[in-house]
């Protein structure tokens, strides 16, 4: 194959462990860039979230934002796909028994409930993002009610728990009775909620016919559950050693970790 277009899954993926781009990585991507492929941006973040010091590197200009909800142009927004109002409502109605950890994702924007903010790594975050999620968010004691507020304009809703067998339950319960909404995780003790239509991989095609770019021409890295449908759908699509399951089984390739180069590999291979 040709790659005309790579996107790229950032955390677990492009960047580190301890959520720093590497050297070496970020130098591979500018090499992609001059090599004539088409860099794009692949996050469940919001746009807002997003590492400086990836997007600036010269040459990204597309980013795929909130697991495909929302499309940014040079900072711009030029696709968005947002949940239905009713489907928001009926979230809160099926799972008003819990006392969840609500995040909800509005206009490039990130706001969490307080008690996630002030102490991250009791719901399960790692020590190296208490600095991203305090830097890239606003904090909010009644989620619910500010998921309610904004129901209109949400590109996404998400809940945290480290309770595995409340996380699977309520994530079975979710999909019976919401068909239009697309369920999965970027993290273990996250579950998101998008519009049924706001994926990945709807998100590259939709790249692709901006572009004029035939997906056979396409390659794609990620590690998470919500990478596989758009790894299943590139030309190419590459999981990191470290990826999930799920994710792993929708590529064709596998390539190191994300904190042993993986995706400089995959950029040397595809020059």
């Amino acid at each position: 194959m040709k790659a005309k277009l790579l996107a790229l899954d950032l955390d677990g993926t492009v960047l580190r462990t301890d959520n720093t781009l590497a050297p070496e990585v970020r130098d591979s991507i500018r090499q992609a860039i001059k090599g004539g492929i088409e860099v794009a941006v692949a996050s469940g973040r919001p746009f807002r979230s997003m590492p400086e010091e990836v997007l600036a590197i010269d040459g990204i200009s597309w980013v795929i934002a909130s697991n495909g909800a929302a499309i940014y142009q040079n900072g711009v927004r030029a696709h968005s796909d947002t949940l239905d109002e009713a489907d928001v409502l009926r979230v809160l109605d099926l799972t008003k028994e819990h006392d969840l950890i609500w995040e909800a994702f509005l206009e490039g924007e990130t706001c969490t409930d307080k008690r996630y903010y002030d102490d991250p790594m009791k719901y399960g975050c790692s020590e190296a993002y208490i600095s991203y999620v305090r830097g890239s968010r606003g904090c909010c004691a009644d989620m619910r009610g500010y998921i309610r507020r904004n129901r209109k304009n949400l590109d996404s809703i998400e809940f945290v728990s480290t309770d595995k067998e409340l996380r699977e339950g309520l994530w079975a319960r979710l999909e019976r009775e919401l068909p239009n909404v697309y369920i999965t995780s970027s993290s273990k003790n996250f579950v998101e909620l998008m519009n049924g239509t706001a994926t990945k991989a709807n998100a590259l095609r939709w790249l692709t016919n901006r572009l004029d770019i035939d997906l056979k021409n396409t390659a794609a890295a990620g590690n998470a559950d919500n990478d596989a449908d758009m790894l299943a759908l590139a030309g190419l699509g590459a999981a990191v050693s470290n990826a999930t399951p799920l994710c792993l089984s929708a590529a064709n390739a596998v390539i190191p970790s994300n904190d042993d180069g993986g995706v400089r590999e995959l950029i040397e291979f595809l020059l």
